[in-house]
């Protein structure tokens, strides 16, 4: 009987906790339904409105946590021949008086539609009389915490309070505070497991008034260990909630691993690298963003403004004082000595220049006083020209930045020809960016060539699919450019170009009644690349894309005019691009290019299309072995096939990197790409046997980026209705090389 009472016992007692925990399980998803339906209430699309804007940066350790021993370090087993390690001792001096590095910035920031408008008022980076610019477009913390996804430098994470990312997390309600405001509730959530490497966790106060987040935490544990803090409050009359203050503190984590942090590598592994050296900064090294958010205003419209960041001219010239009037609370001994330091450093080291020289370099320039070495004009090489070797110069904003001349010479070792380009640009306008230039070219081309004019602004290190091209033409061309940013978001370029075109080979083009071997070509062309989701910095003497969006779209039209010192020749060319690169939250990516054009009227080949091909037609799979390119057909062979109309589709996924030893962490690629072509009269291009591509070209593969020192592998293996008759000549292994700069 006794048995039978302690059964019924522990039954009720556990029955009453179960209906207990559903009970706390229902409040808690009240609870956070009730945050997600007042988020979304919030949205900032609904309202206009504009706000002040603080933010001090900086680099920094805590003094109190290093040690001021100096070590002995020995150098043999017997203990015999010892050093002295004097670098905690040194550090713990540099860091009682300074941080490492800092910054400030003051903005006003204005919401139009949702759109955001960012004018810098204020800039300061210690020891910079210029600040790099290009580091000023980043978001560390998500301002709207009504997203579905969520920020935090470098991580994206499903936000826990909307609709869609409340599923893939744990909530649980661990205190009830009283405040001025009234009753609050503190809600902690973290990742459900095998949601996603890199989890997040955190808290939030609710007011149980409003069911407004008051404050929130986010915490992040990997190779770097991230906590960010958010404090909210009431605006515009209780309508609306927004941020007053936030912090961000990185410190080192889990691994031996780098971050990308205002345009600067931060190693967060040994920083010395050297075995006479016991101290490791990077484990007391912390980065900490402060921000301040004030005078919220939804009445008053924000002053018109074309760029989504615009730094206004007196910004850097700001006297220190304004910052302080503007921050909350004024700057610390460290953090003014961090000025003076840094300052000093500069001008000693002369920083300046060596940033000015990797702005330039990462262009493919090299600087000396106000000339500037095109990188792209030392050396090349391809199957007519051989070892191509030649110099490119130009003048830089040094000289002027409204004027500037520019040239190259080139010598091919094989064809024995020299080639040339001289020109000069003059700036129109600093507001627009807009400069037009004139030149003229005696320089070779490959025929069939599909690049547009917005990709030769782009410099390339290496772009090895012309080394093994072997159809080239000569012309002798006078242009007349003009490139501008007039309209928001979109590039322009115009291009007028009379060329006279030898090809190199064999080639005759058939007209009625005309046939020419060597002709002449008045062509005008008009692009228009456009990124509406990148974000555009207006600095005093540029625009630059300081965060790059997806997706961006190309849209070029061209026409030959017939007559004009030229020959009767005419047609019109409309080419379009689309690309699209969507992160995963699981850090990898995926890629998709669509590409096409058509040409209509009568064109010659050089002017047609060729759908990049780079294969070499060799019988042995390793006599076939060139590097691999970004956007070609690794397995169709060179003048294979070429088209008057044509359309490339192409999409690659990145995986994450995996390990395979410790310096060895290749990244997986997998790649699909198919191709239509078609020719309306292929017999009026004669000397040069092609074949077209109705039926659809297919290849497919896989890449090993990065195996070492930016050198991979690739593999791709061509089939479909132009698949070859063997299995070798079907296969294509190719080198690649990825360029990391860091940026």
């Amino acid at each position: 009987m006794r048995i039978l009472f302690w059964m019924l016992f522990f039954c009720s007692f556990g029955a009453l906790a179960q209906r207990k925990t559903i009970k706390q399980d229902e409040n808690t998803q009240k609870l956070v339904n009730n945050i997600i339906r007042i988020q979304n209430n919030n949205k900032l699309k609904a309202i206009d409105f504009s706000y002040s804007f603080y933010e001090k940066s900086i680099i920094s350790a805590s003094p109190d946590a290093i040690s001021a021993k100096i070590d002995t370090l020995f150098k043999n087993r017997k203990k015999t021949r010892f050093t002295l390690d004097s670098s905690s001792y040194k550090f713990k001096k540099l860091i009682t008086k300074q941080h490492v590095y800092q910054t400030e910035k003051v903005s006003t920031i204005s919401y139009t539609k949702g759109k955001k408008k960012e004018n810098i008022i204020g800039l300061k980076m210690a020891g910079l009389k210029q600040p790099v610019y290009e580091l000023l477009g980043q978001e560390f913390l998500p301002f709207d915490l009504s997203k579905n996804n969520l920020k935090i430098l470098q991580f994206t994470f499903p936000n826990p309070f909307t609709t869609e990312g409340f599923t893939k997390y744990n909530f649980k309600i661990t205190d009830t505070l009283a405040s001025e405001k009234g009753k609050e509730i503190v809600l902690h959530f973290e990742s459900k497991k095998n949601v996603r490497k890199n989890k997040l966790k955190g808290f939030v106060t609710v007011n149980m008034q409003t069911f407004s987040i008051t404050k929130s935490t986010f915490l992040i544990n990997s190779i770097i260990n991230i906590k960010t803090e958010t404090v909210f409050n009431w605006f515009n009359n209780g309508k609306s909630w927004f941020p007053v203050s936030q912090t961000l503190l990185v410190t080192k984590g889990k691994g031996k691993h780098n971050i990308d942090f205002l345009g600067e590598t931060i190693q967060f592994e040994n920083m010395t690298n050297s075995s006479s050296k016991k101290y490791d900064y990077s484990n007391d090294l912390y980065v900490k963003i402060d921000r301040d958010f004030t005078n919220y205003n939804f009445t008053e419209k924000a002053n018109k403004q074309l760029y989504q960041i615009h730094i206004d001219k007196s910004a850097t010239k700001t006297n220190p004082v304004f910052f302080t009037t503007i921050a909350n609370d004024t700057l610390d001994n460290r953090s003014q000595n961090t000025y003076q330091t840094l300052d000093s450093l500069v001008t000693a080291t002369k920083i300046e220049k060596k940033i000015y020289f990797g702005k330039k370099l990462i262009n493919g320039q090299i600087p000396f006083g106000f000339i500037d070495v095109r990188a792209r004009d030392l050396f090349k090489f391809n199957n007519y020209e051989g070892f191509r070797l030649g110099v490119g110069l130009q003048t830089n904003d040094r000289l002027s930045p409204y004027f500037k001349l520019f040239g190259y010479g080139a010598y091919g070792t094989k064809d024995g020809v020299f080639k040339s380009q001289f020109g000069s640009a003059f700036r129109l306008s600093k507001n627009t960016d807009t400069w037009v230039s004139g030149s003229f070219t005696d320089d070779l081309t490959e025929f069939a060539d599909i690049a547009l004019l917005a990709d030769n602004r782009r410099y390339k290190l290496i772009d090895p699919r012309p080394f093994n091209v072997s159809t080239f033409y000569n012309h002798q061309s006078y242009e007349i450019n003009v490139e501008s940013k007039f309209i928001s978001k979109i590039e322009t370029l115009l291009k007028i170009t009379r060329s006279r075109i030898d090809p190199l080979f064999e080639y005759t083009f058939i007209k009625p009644n005309e046939s020419y071997k060597v002709y002449n070509l008045t062509l005008a062309s008009l692009s228009f690349e456009w990124s509406p989701n990148s974000t555009f910095l207006k600095a005093p003497q540029e625009i630059l894309e300081v965060e790059k969006g997806f997706p961006k779209f190309v849209l070029q039209l061209s026409h030959a005019f017939p007559n004009l010192v030229s020959d009767n020749i005419e047609f019109t060319k409309i080419d379009a691009r689309i690309y699209q690169e969507k992160k995963h939250l699981s850090g990898q990516k995926t890629t998709f290019l669509l590409q096409g054009g058509i040409s209509i009227g009568n064109t010659p080949l050089s002017h047609l299309y060729s759908v990049a091909p780079n294969n070499l037609d060799k019988e042995a799979i390793l006599s076939r072995v060139t590097f691999a390119n970004k956007t070609s057909f690794e397995t169709m062979y060179f003048n294979e096939f070429f088209s008057d109309k044509y359309s490339f589709f192409q999409l690659k996924h990145y995986f994450n990197k995996f390990q395979i030893s410790k310096s060895i962490k290749p990244t997986l690629v997998l790649g699909s790409k198919v191709a239509f072509g078609d020719f309306l009269h292929p017999e009026n291009h004669q000397g040069i046997v092609f074949k077209t591509m109705e039926k659809g070209f297919y290849e497919s593969g896989f890449e090993l980026q990065n195996i070492f020192k930016g050198f991979g592998l690739s593999t791709y293996y061509r089939y479909g209705p132009y698949q070859l008759p063997t299995f070798d000549r079907n296969i294509a292994i190719k080198l690649s090389f990825t360029l990391n700069l860091g940026i």
